[in-house]
């Protein structure tokens, strides 16, 4: 893999799974730090760039964090182009797991939303396979307004979706909260041809996919600037992504809420990582 574009493996984020009552391991990768080398250099527009820009932010309790940015007032007059994100630069092969967090903004509770973690693979003859896996958080409601965004697949839902390229979108159950740092993982099953969706290490969704490797990364969001919802804004947003946090090295990190900065469910993983090495995010 070349190393300009690889992401590294975290060995030390490993998720233990129950399917069909077999335990499986997934030892999933992850972006690089996005230093705003990284992304100038190694990111590109996919549809279209975002209007506010892709950029290198500390935000959060986080460093390198890549803010893609959209402007409400330079919506696409087309609906293919209103989606606005940013892809790894060529083919790759970026292995058969890789993860992502995103940040769930307080401020996307009263506006149109959608952001996305999405992957292309490879047919493994240099071209996509024609699937895509996308794992997104989206909050959106039917627009009644002549001209607004294609609607269909959509429904009122505040929360998790995935793509399945045969039937489309998705809805998910799985619970959030605003104000948290999300762990999205996508694997490729390669024997069962099929994408595995992740929240925070658990399994959320299945849908179809190729039996090769991922060779493309996409951070997409989606601008509603044109739209308007019965009870929603669709002001101006941003997405925030992260390679993820840290790790912290001594116990007096973990306490007075520093578990939650490295991305630990309680005070107690924390410490436990701190002594034993044991990942348990």
């Amino acid at each position: 893999m070349n190393r300009k574009y690889a992401i590294r493996s975290l060995l030390a984020t490993a998720s233990t799974l129950l399917l069909a009552g077999t335990a499986l391991a997934v030892d999933f990768a992850t972006v690089a730090p996005f230093t705003q080398t990284e992304i100038d250099s190694n990111w590109e527009a996919d549809r279209q760039f975002p209007t506010d820009g892709a950029k290198s932010v500390s935000a959060f309790s986080r460093d390198d964090v890549a803010r893609i940015g959209l402007d409400n007032t330079q919506t696409a007059p087309g609906t293919f182009q209103r989606t606005e994100g940013i892809k790894t630069v060529g083919a790759q092969n970026f292995g058969t797991a890789v993860q992502v967090d995103l940040y769930l903004d307080p401020d996307w509770a009263d506006n149109a939303t959608r952001a996305g973690f999405w992957v292309a693979g490879d047919n493994g003859a240099g071209a996509r396979d024609g699937y895509f896996g996308i794992i997104e958080f989206v909050n959106n409601e039917t627009c009644p307004a002549t001209g607004c965004s294609n609607q269909s697949n959509i429904t009122d839902h505040e929360g998790w979706r995935v793509w399945d390229s045969n039937i489309g979108w998705s809805n998910v159950s799985t619970d959030f909260a605003y104000g948290e740092w999300v762990t999205l993982g996508i694997e490729l099953d390669t024997d069962a041809q099929v994408y595995n969706y992740y929240i925070n290490g658990d399994l959320a969704a299945s849908g179809p996919a190729g039996e090769n490797f991922i060779r493309e990364l996409f951070l997409n969001s989606y601008n509603y600037g044109e739209d308007t919802f019965p009870t929603l804004g669709s002001d101006s947003y941003a997405a925030h992504w992260s390679a993820g946090p840290t790790d912290p090295v001594e116990k007096a990190e973990c306490k007075k809420g520093g578990w939650e900065d490295f991305g630990f469910r309680n005070q107690g993983q924390c410490i436990r990582f701190v002594n034993t090495g044991k990942d348990s995010r």
